[in-house]
């Protein structure tokens, strides 16, 4: 009896060490078992920002264009105009699609149809940054008080923001800023407006 069960035991084991090397048993290929399970656990960890985010940005400030704008500095006909509407509220939505720390993202105005879509990445720290492809605005033009007559072009806009979770935001807030060349009547120039929002929220 010991004999015959060290026999079956000594059969058991060639076949697991046979099967273990890859090869077969009784002709039949034996694949080792390949592990399942998400192939990045870093995906899982990443803020989800997908979705229509609204409420109020405010104007908060004017100052002088670079990048594409003409020159640097605004004339005091534009500054003084966006002075008088300092602090004006305007409501805004903003759409965001996420595809791992990539963003792609769309703003628009329900007050003055200014639109703007967006590419981006998430950053460190519960953050992400945000430069505009297009932006489909009409020209905005007006009458100085001495009569010159001036328009403004958007020319780009960018959007720095923070959120308030690591994981499942409910709260973002930042800046979104719009450079405009002005031309018309006098010198050309250029300005960067700047519009702040502490609480954009899910809709």
């Amino acid at each position: 009896m010991n004999s015959r069960a060290a026999l079956f035991a000594g059969l058991f084991a060639s076949v697991m060490a046979t099967a273990s090397c890859g090869d077969s048993v009784n002709g039949i290929p034996v694949t080792p078992a390949t592990p399942t399970g998400p192939s990045s656990l870093s995906d899982l960890l990443l803020p989800r920002l997908s979705g229509n985010w609204g409420g109020e940005l405010r104007l908060g400030a004017v100052a002088g264009g670079t990048g594409p704008a003409v020159n640097a500095g605004a004339t005091w006909c534009e500054g003084s105009a966006f002075a008088l509407v300092f602090g004006e509220r305007n409501e805004y939505t903003l759409s965001i699609t996420q595809t791992g720390h990539d963003l792609t993202a769309k703003m628009v105005s329900a007050s003055n149809g200014l639109a703007c879509t967006y590419t981006g990445r998430i950053g460190s720290e519960n953050t992400f940054v945000l430069h505009a492809e297009e932006c489909t605005p009409e020209p905005l033009a007006f009458l100085c008080s001495d009569n010159q007559s001036r328009t403004l072009n958007l020319v780009g806009s960018s959007v720095t923001a923070t959120f308030d979770d690591p994981i499942n935001p409910k709260v973002i807030s930042g800046k979104a800023a719009y450079t405009y060349n002005a031309d018309g009547d006098g010198q050309p120039a250029a300005l960067v407006v700047t519009q702040s929002f502490q609480s954009l929220t899910r809709r």
